[in-house]
């Protein structure tokens, strides 16, 4: 018989078993109801935050035509504390715009915010411009994203579905029926695994496609990177369960060495990868930090009044046209400058310790296909750690060409004229090189490629009723 029409044959009975199988039919419809529940909360939370940053940066442009509005201050000092008022909490907000993928993991914005205020006071060290309270023992988890869900919940599906069916089959006699009317072990479990694999596939394809249509923001080439990577995740998952099915012994030991594959692959090796981070290239420490940023702060309160004097030394140019005893806000500029200079370094060195650990971690995500899953989740939602270091990076740029705008202005008295609001610095995103998201897919389709390799190898062993 042609080879062809023998796998066409095996695999329409194959679906009809499938869908015979009650257990699976309720197994695939809890799955779909999961991925779908989530997708809708990812979708709905991508477009939350769309709505937020552009309401933020309406805001921005709101504040900056009102202080244009306003009459000029009549004297030195109003005119500085209304430029210093204006400075300090009515900047536009420097955004990092979130990426096409954002509905496949928008809750890595809760921990890296993606907009930033600059101020010519201390962002790091003065939280009253903070919007809301938060417990940062919940926090720091985020919320369950579709791409976690899919991480999590589609190994599972396939290590049951797909995983000791070889051994179930010979447990109830039907294996030996198989054989004995001359059917082909190997091309029944491939057109198995198939049918199966379609259907978690499907499930999955369908409920990224609901997170993607409810961000408005989504875009087709994030769409289309993210359909190959969840294709060679499932492909590796539907491989390595099919693997399973050459294991000695019952089907209840396959689905068990299922399920320890799964535990290793998505909680043991990740810990691995963060213990070897954490040896290279470990964080800086918080405790080191917090004495850094305290140490600083004592130091610029103790030198106030020589820090103003400096300032006017350093910039003459900008001295009041007559003697006067500096008060608040003008007595405070060279002290916010002085730790600014500081903390930024010791600030910075998380973000950038963040990033290289994110590097490393997609190097070494072949031996976790969950990982590399999620890391590629967070390169299409734009939320990955090197493009937020980035992002970083060039908001203390803007913040420093902000206070070299302002600060000037202040300490001499002279304010901000309607023109000179204007003409006040913007922040622009230039966005760098990013990280190649399908190398992940890529590699998982390699090992998906070996565990299939390992079935044809060893395909003798189907044959045993």
């Amino acid at each position: 018989m042609n080879p062809i029409r023998q796998t066409r044959q095996a695999l329409a009975a194959q679906c009809r078993r499938f869908r015979a199988a009650g257990s699976a039919r309720w197994a695939l419809l809890l799955f779909a109801a999961a991925l779908c529940a989530c997708a809708l909360a990812s979708g709905l939370s991508a477009r939350a935050w769309h709505e937020k940053l552009q309401q933020l940066e309406a805001n921005g442009q709101a504040a900056l035509r009102l202080a244009q509005a306003k009459a000029s201050p009549a004297s030195p000092e109003q005119a500085a504390m209304a430029a210093f008022r204006f400075a300090r909490s009515e900047a536009p907000v420097a955004q990092l715009p979130p990426g096409g993928g954002l509905a496949l993991a928008s809750s890595v914005l809760d921990l890296l915010p993606p907009s930033v205020r600059v101020t010519v006071e201390s962002r790091h060290t003065d939280a009253r411009n903070e919007e809301r309270l938060a417990n940062p023992l919940l926090q720091r988890y985020g919320t369950f994203d579709l791409a976690t869900a899919i991480a999590l919940l589609a190994p599972l599906m396939l290590v049951c579905l797909c995983a000791g069916m070889v051994q179930g089959e010979r447990e109830h006699g039907t294996w030996r029926m198989l054989m004995a009317q001359g059917a082909a072990g190997g091309r029944v479990l491939f057109a198995a695994i198939a049918v199966r694999a379609g259907a978690v596939w499907l499930i999955a394809v369908l409920a990224s496609t609901l997170a993607f249509v409810l961000d408005p923001a989504a875009t087709l080439s994030a769409y289309l990177a993210w359909l190959f990577c969840v294709t060679a995740f499932i492909a590796f998952w539907s491989a390595a369960s099919g693997a399973l099915n050459l294991l000695p012994g019952s089907g209840a030991t396959a689905v068990l060495a299922g399920l320890g594959l799964w535990v290793i692959a998505t909680f043991g090796t990740p810990a691995m990868v963060a213990a070897l981070a954490d040896r290279t290239m470990p964080m800086p420490s918080r405790l080191a930090a917090i004495v850094q940023i305290r140490a600083a702060q004592q130091s610029a309160e103790a030198r106030m009044s020589a820090l103003v004097d400096e300032w006017y030394q350093a910039n003459p140019q900008w001295a009041p046209a007559t003697a006067r005893q500096h008060a608040w806000p003008v007595s405070f500029m060279p002290r916010y400058l002085d730790q600014a200079a500081h903390i930024r370094p010791v600030v910075s060195a998380f973000d950038q310790a963040r990033a290289l650990r994110f590097e490393q971690a997609e190097r070494w995500g072949w031996l976790s296909p969950p990982l590399s899953l999620l890391l590629a989740a967070d390169r299409l939602a734009g939320s990955d750690a090197p493009r937020y270091a980035s992002f970083m990076a060039r908001v203390d740029r803007f913040e420093a060409q902000w206070r070299a705008y302002f600060v000037p202005r202040i300490m001499g008295y002279r304010g901000v004229s309607t023109d000179e609001y204007r003409n006040a610095p913007r922040f622009e995103w230039i966005e760098g090189e990013r990280g190649k998201v399908g190398i992940g897919g890529l590699q998982q389709f390699g090992l998906a490629a070996a565990m299939l390799g390992l079935l044809v190898v060893f395909r003798a062993r189907l044959a045993r009723p």
